[in-house]
């Protein structure tokens, strides 16, 4: 990573890491879940399991073209720093469990809060970023993530 930008490889590295952050926070719930919340952590992990089967074969298609030295994104070391970076800035896990499974509206209203917080990082590096290849690859993301907020802001409103 040089100076305060990302590299193409390394923001699909962190988008392939956040998308296994999600699925494995929405896993985790849905084992302590029952009924329709269960169902609907079931879901979401599943949409964050594709999400990130999409984030990886970018990747893959980029690094098969890379010229450049590569190793340090596949060095157990980087990948704790990105993880580091990612854990609880999005699927917090302070929040109390008991608190986000009670029922479907908590857990739909937890997941839009969630996937709000994902765009904003994601929205928030494409701002700070001038060169246009890093921003297309956000603007995939972007269009990932912001399916995840239209699903969960449906699924809000038709429970109320």
């Amino acid at each position: 990573m040089s100076g305060n930008t990302f590299s193409q490889l390394e923001m699909l590295r962190i988008a392939v890491l956040m998308e296994e952050e999600g699925r494995d926070f929405y896993t985790n719930c849905a084992e302590l879940a029952s009924g329709k919340v269960k169902n609907f952590f079931v879901t979401a992990s599943g949409q964050e399991f594709l999400h990130g089967v999409k984030f990886q074969d970018l990747y893959n298609e980029l690094l098969e073209k890379e010229t450049e030295p590569v190793e340090y994104l596949f060095d157990e070391d980087i990948t704790t720093l990105l993880r580091a970076l990612i854990e609880n800035s999005v699927f917090d896990r302070k929040d109390k469990a008991s608190e986000i499974i009670k029922d479907l509206k908590s857990a739909a209203e937890y997941a839009l809060k969630s996937e709000k917080l994902t765009v904003e990082v994601y929205e928030n590096l494409f701002e700070n970023t001038k060169n246009p290849e890093i921003k297309a690859i956000l603007n995939t993301i972007l269009d990932e993530e912001r399916e995840h907020v239209e699903y969960f802001s449906r699924l809000l409103e038709e429970i109320d």
